[in-house]
């Protein structure tokens, strides 16, 4: 059995995953993508959810919705929701071993495969399918995501990726002309070395001064900015950050120190008060910090349409609508993912008798308060299945905390509002608004339905 090396870490940052993935060894043989016969490009849509792009692919015939990331060098399919029809081709068990991980994981190493994207295919394609059940970005997105691709796709094709308009149009290296635009910057995409994961050069403001950084670029983060510690270049915490949890890694819970930083700058643009992450060393140790300094995520690459051109090196930003929205973060304590389904049941007023019931309040005549309860049919609920959203951290001392919630509680109620109702990423960006916001919610905890309410309040 094939073992398979792989450092792995990957954070469940706030509202999805990051994960950092370096492969230790060459795909051999693997065909590359192309543009179906006489086409030059080609354009397909994404849907941008949580800061991430979400792109439909097409693996063997079956359809199935991949990030498109930046920082992983091949291609992983993680979740495949029950799709027995999904086939896999020369597939052959391997082993993956994580960091400080003794016990290796099963996988699956399967090559010869035909996946799609839009008008332009890979009929050679290696694909690595993880049984880990922590590696499923699902629960974090509130919707199927089945897989990850990276260099494979970007290898090929000058991108032209529109954040604003959610849209990507892919264009043969060949034939690609560069127009000329005041408003952009362009700068080297660093793939030297047989590096699969590009840096880009960016500064960063500090109470000293401006500080270069290399940085990996990370559209696969649905954070802003990561940075490593490192005091011999003056990169260090601010006095003005917290402890917070990061996620969930490889090996276990992540943490490290959140703050804001006064400014990053990405050649001539500037973005103030962006917010930034500093994990722990400990989270870190198998990453070369040689010439990488952190990561920028999807928090900052959505302020941009870009060129991205891997096969020149090269990258163009020009600024968006996003430019200017501030950054936030979580003012809650809470994480919540979506956790499975539940049966809703819920009063029909069109199937209700004439009367009320079930404990219906009504008036008679003279003021006085009646209550009534009647006998109710099956017909007059309607029962169905619906998203079931849960707690998995509250943050020791938040706004949450303090109210007494718990990880583990099951989320039925916010504002008012059915949980069901919101979609993941809507429900968390209640706790992203303006300080001082109320919140209500209700929660069911070994049986027993409980409400609470907390104010939001900022810590940076």
């Amino acid at each position: 059995m094939e073992i398979l090396y792989l450092d792995f870490y990957h954070f469940l940052k706030e509202k999805a995953l990051i994960l950092f993935l370096i492969v230790s060894f060459a795909c051999n043989g693997q065909d590359g993508f192309k543009l179906s016969d006489g086409l030059r490009s080609d354009k397909i849509k994404f849907e941008l959810s949580n800061n991430l792009i979400i792109i439909p692919v097409e693996l063997n015939g079956v359809k199935l919705s991949f990030i498109l990331d930046t920082g992983v060098g091949s291609t992983i399919l993680f979740s495949i929701d029950k799709r027995a029809s999904l086939e896999l081709k020369n597939a052959s068990k391997i082993l993956l071993r994580g960091l400080g991980n003794d016990a290796p994981a099963e996988a699956i190493k399967s090559t010869g495969n035909l996946l799609k994207i839009g008008n332009t295919y890979s009929n050679n394609h290696t694909v690595y399918m993880i049984f880990d059940e922590t590696m499923n970005f699902s629960p974090m997105m509130g919707f199927p995501v089945h897989g990850i691709i990276g260099y494979d796709f970007f290898k090929e094709f000058i991108l032209n990726i529109s954040y604003s308009k959610e849209f990507i149009k892919i264009f043969d290296p060949e034939s690609y002309k560069y127009k000329k635009c005041k408003k952009c910057y362009q700068t080297d995409l660093d793939l030297s070395n047989g590096r699969k994961r590009p840096l880009v050069k960016a500064k960063y403001k500090t109470d000293k001064g401006l500080i270069d950084v290399n940085l990996l670029l990370d559209s696969g983060s649905s954070s802003a900015l990561w940075l490593f510690e490192n005091p011999e270049i003056n990169l260090n915490v601010p006095e003005d950050s917290f402890e917070d949890f990061l996620g969930t890694g490889f090996n276990g819970e992540i943490y490290g120190q959140k703050t804001k930083v006064e400014s990053l700058h990405i050649g001539d643009f500037k973005i103030n008060e962006v917010t930034a992450s500093f994990p722990d060393s400990l989270f870190i140790q198998g990453i070369s910090l040689k010439n990488r300094q952190g990561s920028i995520g999807g928090s900052v690459l959505r302020r941009f349409n870009m060129i991205m051109d891997y096969p020149n090196q090269k990258i163009t930003f020009k600024k968006n609508n996003f430019f200017y929205k501030p950054f936030h973060y979580n003012m809650s304590g809470l994480t919540i993912q979506h956790s499975g389904v539940r049966v809703s049941k819920d009063y029909n007023l069109r199937k209700a008798p004439s009367k009320p019931s079930l404990g219906f309040v009504t008036n008679d005549s003279n003021g006085k308060i009646l209550v009534d309860v009647l006998k109710a049919d099956a017909s007059t609920f309607i029962y169905s299945l619906q998203p079931e959203y849960k707690i998995t951290e509250v943050r020791p001392d938040s706004p949450a905390a303090i109210a007494g919630l718990l990880k583990g509680d099951k989320v039925l109620e916010v504002n008012g509002r059915k949980s069901y109702l919101y979609k993941l990423s809507d429900l968390n960006d209640l706790f992203y608004s303006e300080e001082g916001k109320k919140i209500t919610i209700k929660v069911e905890r070994l049986g027993v339905e409980i409400k609470f309410m907390f104010f939001l309040k900022k810590v940076i």
